[in-house]
């Protein structure tokens, strides 16, 4: 899914060795949300404390970023949704107000879309979810366009779930185990672990109905064909009289 973006300029936003993260997954060309504020230094203006009070000669040079990528919630969300929408609206480079806001915006790609999370404390706390929908809100206030995901991935994307099953399978082969017939979801979160899991249940059977019924369409062509008579004609042409309908042949080249 991401390897379009391995050799593209990134932004990473998130908590903890992002830059090492975002590295370890196969992107070549990182740069952090601190990292850019220092070369940016004018954009991050809430904190009086860490305001600077004249800009990095080196930002027309800086290389433009090409793609967002989110990894969790941040720990100052008012300087990453900051420079995030000045990001998206500024075509990847901040050294100027636009005259026109760029639509569509560069990639944006974001991870765990948890919008609470239960911790010690008596009530939920905010989660990447919540983050994610003050991104949203602000970038369509300022910009007048909603934004957009290249990628959603994580509980409840379906590719989470398919990645689990894969390795599940591979480690059953391992251990000499057939190929498991169950999947079991575990979660702390309704809204999301078992949300996804209930999501990825109801894709599986509708996968294994769809190979049931391509499996028929396939045995009653094969069984047309084996008694259909054939007839020469005089151009010297193959009249057949075998008639496929049109669901059923529109879901075989689908496939």
């Amino acid at each position: 899914m991401f390897q379009q973006f391995m050799d593209k300029h990134v932004l990473v936003a998130g908590q903890g060795p992002t830059k090492e993260i975002a590295k370890q997954l196969g992107f070549t060309k990182v740069t952090t949300i601190e990292t850019f504020r220092q070369c940016f230094p004018m954009l991050d203006m809430v904190d009086h404390k860490r305001r600077k009070t004249a800009p990095c000669a080196f930002e027309k040079y800086f290389p433009r970023i090409e793609a967002v990528i989110m990894f969790g919630e941040p720990v100052r969300w008012e300087t990453n949704l900051q420079i995030i929408i000045d990001v998206l609206i500024t075509n990847g480079l901040p050294v100027e107000a636009p005259a026109e806001i760029p639509y569509p915006h560069i990639p944006v790609l974001a991870c765990n879309m948890d919008l609470m999370w239960m911790s010690e404390a008596c009530m939920p706390r905010f989660a990447h979810g919540s983050f994610l929908h003050c991104l949203e809100s602000l970038y369509k206030k300022i910009a007048g366009h909603e934004l957009k995901y290249t990628a959603l991935v994580g509980k409840p994307s379906q590719i989470t779930y398919h990645h689990s099953e894969n390795v599940l399978q591979h480690q059953a082969q391992t251990m000499g185990i057939p190929a498991m017939s169950k999947m079991y979801c575990i979660g702390d979160n309704p809204d999301v672990d078992i949300y996804g899991s209930n999501l990825y249940n109801r894709y599986l059977k509708k996968h294994k109905e769809k190979l049931r019924k391509k499996a028929k369409v396939v045995h009653q062509v094969q069984k047309q064909v084996s008694t259909t008579p054939i007839t020469y004609m005089q151009d010297g042409s193959i009249s057949e009289n075998t008639e496929i309908d049109d669901e059923d042949e529109m879901e075989i080249m689908l496939e």
